[in-house]
């Protein structure tokens, strides 16, 4: 399971899902396919960074069956949460979380 609180018109919302499937995998695998382009891009620009965050905020939104805008994730998600949802990007990749990893050691 996975999950994500969001702060959304001022109150904190819980969000979860239960199992990842193969199309969470798929548009993590096209994220990852966008960032590249993005990170081997050699003029970033500030609009390059913005358009990268709102593509994993998409990403994220996808995955949690647009239960929440990818605009609600870049306002509503805390730089703390924002490494809960780099985890889960790297479960829908097929690695293990940081969380995973913990409870193997």
């Amino acid at each position: 399971m996975v999950a994500i609180e969001l702060t959304i018109d001022g109150k904190v919302k819980k969000f979860e899902k239960k199992e990842l499937f193969i199309r969470e995998n798929i548009a993590a695998m096209q994220f990852s396919f966008k960032q590249n382009k993005y990170l081997n891009k050699e003029d970033q620009t500030e609009e390059d960074i913005e358009e990268n965050q709102t593509n994993f905020a998409d990403f994220i939104s996808y995955v949690f069956n647009r239960e929440f805008t990818a605009e609600e994730f870049i306002n509503g998600c805390t730089i703390k949460d924002s490494k809960k949802a780099e985890n889960i990007y790297i479960e829908c990749l097929g690695g293990k979380s940081d969380d995973e990893k913990k409870d193997q050691a």
